[in-house]
């Protein structure tokens, strides 16, 4: 009973989504403003959506009219520019290679499957082409707005940075630019993108070799 539930507490707290957790006719109830998870002692569990959709299975295991569709391959990359000014060795401007996988898991259609490889891959390279090649950098480090060009002002490494950068050239995202906030950046778009509402989409970003953030947002 704990495990599906431990791992949906989870992913909850990393994305501030607050929920109760109550007993009800001796299962457990975990509810929040778009659903409601009930988990009984024989490892049963049911998760029902706002928008009608519902999961159901025991333990990790999901029954069969839900699924998990994945794309990673190699054209799923793309370039970046970013600064850390809370990280020493961050905190100076400087670029990256990322590449990136996604899974979308959500409940199969009447042709017995979730999503279309190639409507999700497409998806997925739209929404990475807003930030390749571009300067992606937290709203909070944006004081200026003039003649289509930004003005990005941090405190980095050696000193104080005012940089002047073509509007057209920069990503804006909520919170610092670490792997982390990209991915949940991305899956957030692909949340607002996907002709399908799923119930979970799981992002994995690289930033080097060896290196990976992974961001599970629940739809």
């Amino acid at each position: 009973m704990g495990s599906i539930r431990t791992l949906l507490e989870r992913v909850l707290a990393a994305h501030g989504v607050g929920y109760e957790l109550v007993e009800v006719d001796g299962a457990q109830e975990l509810r929040t403003e778009g659903m409601q998870a009930s988990f009984h002692e024989n490892g049963r569990f049911s998760i029902k959506f706002r928008n009608g959709d519902e999961l159901r299975g025991a333990g990790f295991v999901v029954e069969d009219d839900v699924a998990t569709v994945r794309v990673a391959e190699r054209g799923l990359n793309f370039d970046y520019a970013h600064f850390l000014p809370h990280i020493e060795k961050c905190s100076t401007l400087h670029g990256h290679t990322a590449s990136v996988s996604v899974e979308v898991t959500g409940p199969k259609n009447a042709e017995g499957y979730v999503l279309d490889f190639g409507v999700l891959k497409s998806a997925v390279k739209s929404v990475i082409e807003e930030l390749d090649h571009k300067l992606i950098v937290s709203r909070r480090y944006i004081v200026d707005l003039k003649d289509g060009r930004y003005l990005v002002s941090f405190e980095g490494l050696g000193g104080s940075y005012d940089l002047w950068v073509p509007q057209s050239r920069v990503a804006v995202i909520e919170g610092e630019s670490t792997a982390e906030n990209i991915a949940a950046h991305i899956a957030r778009r692909l949340l607002t993108s996907l002709s399908v509402k799923p119930v979970v989409v799981r992002v994995s970003v690289s930033e080097g070799i060896g290196k990976y953030a992974v961001a599970e947002l629940l739809g």
